[in-house]
């Protein structure tokens, strides 16, 4: 009954529309924080994200794409607009060791993309480049969970998930992509929370206050055997 539920024209438009407007929302949050400065973005993560997304626009207009186009451009503007921000926002321009791997890792799969004329390999070559600028805001979010924003990974989890219900389970190579969706912002959600809990486990236990010490020194006097004052 859930599948035939789930499948029902009605159930799979207003779910695509749904997967639609939260994807865009999911932006917002994230840019307010950077500018308030309470979330600090990878920066080769959005950069790789940022060129994807805008040679996946460029593709889709060169194909003919219509419909479709519009929600490609809110993407790819919030995307690009994220990059730069970050960008902005952060001093120096040299990447970590890590990041500078992963950037001629993505440039190379970018090649591989433009070479290929197979939909499911470039789809296999596209997700593989997003995942490696995943992985680097991954292991950002577990050393520092503050620095990313909550709301805007749940926002995309879920519309990857509406995505998922307006796609059916008729195609794989539809649905692969907001399943990924789902897998990277449940594993940065999932990092940021193991982040949280690690840290409070090596937080350094305060130092007892001068009322503690007197209080700690007055109950090992009386339990010495000393009389209490009650006596």
């Amino acid at each position: 009954m859930l599948q035939d539920f789930l499948q029902h024209p009605g159930v799979v438009h207003r779910a695509g529309i749904a997967s639609a407007v939260l994807s865009v929302y999911a932006f917002w949050p994230y840019i307010r924080d950077i500018l308030t400065n309470r979330t600090r973005p990878e920066r080769a993560s959005w950069l790789i994200w940022a060129v994807l997304s805008a040679v996946s626009l460029l593709s889709q207009a060169y194909e003919g794409a219509d419909g479709s186009l519009g929600f490609a451009i809110a993407q790819t503007a919030g995307t690009v607009i994220i990059c730069g921000l970050t960008f902005w926002k952060t001093t120096g321009l040299r990447f970590k060791t890590d990041d500078s791997q992963v950037l001629t890792a993505t440039a190379v799969g970018i090649w591989l993309w433009a070479e290929m004329e197979s939909a499911a390999y470039s789809l296999f070559v596209t997700i593989t480049m997003s995942m490696m600028g995943g992985l680097l805001t991954m292991q950002k979010a577990f050393l520092d969970p503050k620095s990313e924003t909550w709301a805007t990974w749940a926002a995309f989890f879920v519309s990857a998930a509406l995505a998922v219900v307006a796609i059916g389970w008729a195609d794989w190579l539809l649905l692969a992509y907001p399943l990924y969706v789902m897998i990277l912002s449940g594993g940065i959600m999932l990092c940021m929370g193991a982040g949280h809990v690690w840290a409070a486990r090596r937080a350094p236990t305060l130092p007892d206050t001068p009322h503690q010490q007197l209080t700690l020194s007055v109950m090992s006097f009386q339990r010495a055997g000393s009389p209490s004052v009650s006596e």
